[in-house]
């Protein structure tokens, strides 16, 4: 099957799953995991697939039940709960620069040219610089994050040839300040709702488009409800796996060390399927009718020279000069 239309063998499709030691009540430990993704998706799959070998090598011990597509709540009351100690496990897309602003960076428009970039970026110098900011307000982060990919625009009223067909357009985008800014100096109008209520959103002509990768396109079905895909590739965006502090510090060692290294088996492999699916969506969504084109991006280029001084100045010249040694010259 598709990667992404393939649902894991295991999954219940019920309101929260998972994988249940037998018996559940053996087990000393039971956290809940709570993300935005379609459960059918590859995320969602390599999460469930972590939880499980997790739950082996822990003998039932420690069980994570996975509650895909929002089933928690969106991304601001997810994040919320995981930072009141009522949820232990968040997987974060762009909802932590109130907490980390150092997250916001790897969003920069055009700042990285490819994913090998941006990760070499987020699992070294740069990511310790959020995962430092994320402790000091009692999150832990999981070094490897996931993947999500590069965003292109999908639009039901007319292409995106240049940065000017953007004027006026309604553009739902992942939020933050970073995607506020950047489609306001391009003319346009970002705005938010959360991830499960997208496709109904766009269907309703609330939004006149969205910023995504392919896959995510694809997950959500958002071909039926959008005409036009415009090959943009303006940012690149993740998830970070988050555990409450408390939740993680009350684990024993020994099971930490089992967390971390699925963890980290899953980011890489989660990162090689949205690879794969990424690369070959622009054809895929030209198969089931979208209008694909190739955005001229110097032309968003050339109007973001304000949008650049802003973002330098708040990251302040040291966090500038980091992201720049993994991305090279931005804005120049």
């Amino acid at each position: 099957m598709d990667l992404w239309v393939s649902a894991f063998t295991g999954m219940t499709g019920k309101a929260g799953f998972g994988f249940m030691a037998s018996p559940a009540s053996a087990s000393r430990f039971r956290y809940s995991l709570g993300l935005n993704q379609p459960s059918g998706s590859p995320t969602v799959k390599r999460i469930t697939e972590m939880a499980e070998a997790i739950r082996q090598e822990t003998e039932g011990e420690f069980l994570i039940e996975i509650f895909p597509e929002s089933r928690l709540g969106p991304d601001p009351k997810m994040f919320a709960d995981l930072r009141g100690g009522t949820l232990e496990f968040f997987v974060a897309g762009a909802t932590l620069g109130e907490v980390a602003p150092t997250s916001t960076l790897p969003l920069l428009p055009f700042a990285f040219r490819a994913s090998k970039a941006v990760f070499a970026a987020l699992d070294g110098a740069l990511g310790d610089q959020i995962r430092n900011e994320l402790a000091q307000n009692g999150i832990y982060a999981f070094r490897h994050c996931l993947k999500n990919g590069f965003h292109h625009l999908t639009t039901s009223a007319r292409p995106i040839h240049a940065a000017s067909d953007l004027a006026g357009l309604k553009i739902r985008s992942p939020g933050g300040a970073i995607a506020r800014d950047f489609f306001e100096a391009l003319g346009a109008e970002a705005g938010y709702v959360p991830f499960n209520q997208m496709y109904d959103a766009l269907k309703a002509r609330g939004y006149d488009g969205q910023s995504d990768p392919l896959g995510v396109v694809l997950s959500l079905r958002l071909y039926e409800v959008q005409s036009y895909l415009s090959l943009t590739a303006h940012w690149w965006s993740g998830f970070t796996v988050l555990a409450s502090a408390a939740a993680w510090h009350a684990l024993p060692r020994e099971i930490q060390e089992i967390v971390e290294r699925n963890a980290e088996k899953f980011a890489l492999l989660q990162r090689a399927d949205i690879e794969q699916v990424n690369a070959a969506g622009a054809e895929e969504l030209g198969r089931r009718g979208m209008t694909v084109n190739t955005a001229d991006t110097d032309s968003f280029r050339a109007r973001l020279a304000p949008f650049y001084a802003r973002w330098r100045e708040r990251a302040g010249p040291a966090t500038w000069r980091l992201l720049e040694s993994y991305a090279g010259e931005i804005g120049g």
